[in-house]
């Protein structure tokens, strides 16, 4: 059974961002922004039906997606770049794959106790 996300989710770490974000070829003035930032997450999770809004001081970026089904992501303040991107359930976790002008990237979510986990790919990255 997979967990339900729905809830106002605080960041509490965020470690080895700017190694993604190199590694995604961000240029340096967004990369030191972006590192100083703690978004929060506010997650409606309905069924297969999700929104992921992520929020800071510096941009909001909404992600609204079903479960299973392939959609064209605008990562237009991130890195700039369209993706295909596919979400699915791995077990009792989340997991995004981006498919574009840069492969091997994505993202993990789930949840231990009361927190909210996200750990980032890219193929570069250990």
């Amino acid at each position: 059974m997979v967990p339900n996300l729905t809830g106002y989710w605080k960041m509490i770490s965020n470690d080895n961002f700017e190694e993604y974000l190199k590694a995604l070829d961000v240029n340096i003035a967004i990369r030191k922004i972006a590192t100083l930032l703690k978004p929060d997450k506010d997650i409606v999770h309905e069924g297969d039906h999700i929104i992921i809004k992520t929020l800071s001081t510096f941009k909001n970026y909404n992600m609204d997606f079903y479960v299973g089904q392939e959609f064209e992501e605008d990562l237009s303040g991130v890195d700039d770049r369209k993706c295909m991107t596919t979400i699915t359930w791995e077990g009792d976790r989340l997991v995004c794959v981006q498919k574009g002008e840069i492969e091997g990237r994505g993202w993990t979510h789930w949840v231990e106790g009361d927190e909210l986990h996200l750990v980032r790919k890219h193929q570069s990255l250990p």
